[in-house]
């Protein structure tokens, strides 16, 4: 799940890198928009992977320590626990809400192929949430030894 939450994060933040360069072809008028904020689309785009990197964090021993001390096992749960519903909130439930009210990210200044360009590219980001809050949910069995549910016969 962890990688599948990184996984979610790459295609968007590349076309948005792709789209500020120029070379992303028919996104000329919103890259005009963003003429004078290339700080932001870059650091959006650098925040999305980093995140998405730091779930990879739950899955792998480097997730359990900061500077070689121990992370607590609460504060990974807490901190991406609260993102993943964030996340989830966010792309998940607010933008399709969004998108079905008439409200389009980029304007209305994409259109034709780069439109379905940005929609496939954008569309994993609806998993990234859930993704998040999957992997949360396997650290907290993992570290916390969880069992889901006793199987028949057996006791606990």
């Amino acid at each position: 799940m962890a990688w599948g939450a990184l996984l979610c994060t790459l295609p968007s933040a590349l076309w948005r890198l792709a789209m500020l360069t120029g070379w992303m072809p028919g996104t000329a008028d919103l890259r005009t928009i963003y003429a004078d904020e290339p700080g932001y689309v870059i650091g959006l785009s650098a925040v999305q992977v980093a995140v998405g990197v730091l779930t990879i964090g739950l899955v792998r021993p480097w997730g359990e320590q900061l500077l070689g001390v121990a992370v607590p096992r609460w504060f990974p749960i807490v901190v991406a626990g609260v993102g993943g519903l964030a996340l989830t909130w966010l792309f998940t439930i607010d933008l399709p809400i969004a998108l079905l009210s008439g409200v389009r990210p980029d304007q209305g200044t994409v259109h034709a192929g780069a439109l379905v360009m940005m929609v496939a590219c954008y569309a994993p980001m609806l998993l990234w949430g859930p993704l998040t809050l999957a992997a949360v949910a396997g650290y907290g069995r993992r570290r916390y030894r969880i069992r889901s549910f006793p199987t028949r016969g057996t006791k606990g």
